[in-house]
């Protein structure tokens, strides 16, 4: 049995996760206790799954959303309010999910009385099921605030307070008794959906990614291309070389990490390359099934002179530097780096690769 946290759905919800600024973690909480308000609802096995689905994916729509630092709270404002509905398209463009998951996302925001985004519904206007989302997140992000959190108590009573405003009478009374009355209703709880095409759906959310700055775009699939020659060149494991590739991209899932201007092979360039090497080994972390390459993606920031490299994060550091250089330099350049930035074999074989003599 397939479970959010150990398949791409995880990726993705710790990625939405990422861009609000929340724990990683946040997203298959609010999937699971929504999931549970779906069965006290008595709703059926599709809408169960749909809400679940929507749970974990609420705020991936975020990745769309591009600011600049400086940006002011009347702008932030505006490009926010879209993300419900980016988030409905990326929703829908993973195929295998419950068809309803999408129409989840992009309404589980809107408010009864028609102040909510992305489409100002109100009253039964809003999906029963959108409405019971929207009142589990905001619920559990009281909880879970990182400036104000709020004991269980205390945000139940906000969500009270709320009634007949932002939500539904009918639903904060369910969601009450829910709290109040069920045991294990914050257990965790996975069911048995996922995407279709792993791999496709990660090479989509790279690519999400990557197009967030016009100097990444395309990134990830050029990375890709490089580590899965060179480690079958080398004799390691292609398809994971590939992957790993691609997962880098989720280190930049932060607005927090800025890019610099320091040439990449500086030293200067180090602490950068570390902390966007950190945060997709943090994200791979927080999902089971690809907590095993966390440690790949965080050596892949080392230099060779610092240790022993894993030979397949040693793919990676250089494949990551070759990116960044001017073709016509990088030869040169990655040569004479080789044995103290670089693993000297990898150098080796992706020099040879070039047609440049070794």
């Amino acid at each position: 049995m397939s479970s959010l946290g150990g398949d791409a759905l995880g990726l993705y919800s710790a990625v939405g996760d990422a861009f609000a600024g929340r724990r990683l973690g946040f997203g298959r909480r609010r999937a699971a206790v929504a999931a549970r308000f779906a069965q006290h609802r008595g709703v059926d096995e599709e809408a169960v799954a749909a809400t679940w689905v929507a749970g974990a994916l609420a705020e991936v729509g975020l990745i769309e959303v591009v600011l600049s630092p400086d940006a002011s709270p009347h702008r932030r404002l505006l490009a926010t309010a879209d993300a419900p509905l980016l988030g409905a398209h990326i929703v829908a463009s993973l195929s295998g999910l419950p068809r309803h998951a999408a129409d989840l996302v992009r309404w589980h925001l809107e408010h009864d009385d028609g102040t909510g985004i992305p489409d100002r519904l109100r009253w039964d206007g809003i999906p029963a099921d959108a409405a019971a989302l929207g009142i589990t997140h905001a619920y559990l992000a009281a909880i879970e605030d990182p400036k104000e959190p709020r004991d269980p108590g205390e945000a139940l009573f906000a969500i009270v307070g709320e009634s007949g405003r932002r939500f539904r009478i009918g639903l904060v009374r369910s969601f009450r008794e829910f709290v109040l009355t069920s045991e294990g209703w914050d257990a965790p709880l996975d069911l048995p959906v996922r995407v279709e095409d792993e791999a496709a759906a990660i090479t989509a959310l790279a690519a999400r990614i990557d197009a967030r700055d016009s100097r990444t775009a395309h990134r990830s699939e050029r990375l890709a291309s490089v580590a899965e020659v060179l480690a079958a060149r080398l004799g390691h494991d292609s398809d994971r070389a590939i992957r790993l590739a691609r997962m880098l991209a989720l280190g930049r899932a932060d607005d927090a990490i800025q890019h610099d201007d320091f040439d990449p092979l500086s030293r200067f360039a180090r602490p950068q390359r570390t902390a966007v090497a950190k945060r997709a080994a943090a994200i791979a972390t927080a999902v089971p099934a690809y907590a095993d390459d966390a440690p790949y993606l965080a050596a892949s920031a080392a230099w060779y002179e610092d240790g022993a490299l894993e030979p397949v994060a040693a793919i990676l550091a250089l494949a990551s530097a070759a990116d960044s250089l001017d073709p016509l330099d990088a030869p040169r350049r990655l040569g004479a780096a080789a044995g103290s930035q670089f693993d000297p074999e990898v150098t080796r074989a992706y020099l040879a690769i070039l047609g440049v003599p070794t």
